[in-house]
């Protein structure tokens, strides 16, 4: 099991409600989503991506809508966010 770095950690204190709300949906339903042009666009959302939270796929080889999904990282920063911690 890999451990949070302490940026990792400082980023998950400082969450903004949109990425708190986007990683519990994440989180909840881990079966992936595609990702809107909009939250393509957005940075505050791609700072999921570069805390390595969540991570982003395409779904066909070379091409096709791309995905994101919870990493294993994402998953234990959003129960202790549930649980009140961060």
């Amino acid at each position: 099991m890999t451990r949070l770095t302490n940026e990792q950690i400082e980023f998950a204190k400082s969450m903004t409600i949109k990425q708190r709300g986007v990683l519990k949906a994440l989180a909840t339903y881990a079966a992936g989503w595609f990702m809107s042009a909009s939250e393509r666009a957005d940075p505050e959302l791609y700072e999921l991506i570069r805390y390595k939270l969540v991570q982003c796929s395409h779904a066909v080889f070379g091409g096709g809508l791309p995905s994101w999904g919870v990493t294993e990282i994402g998953m234990r920063v959003a129960q202790r966010q549930a649980k009140g911690l961060y």
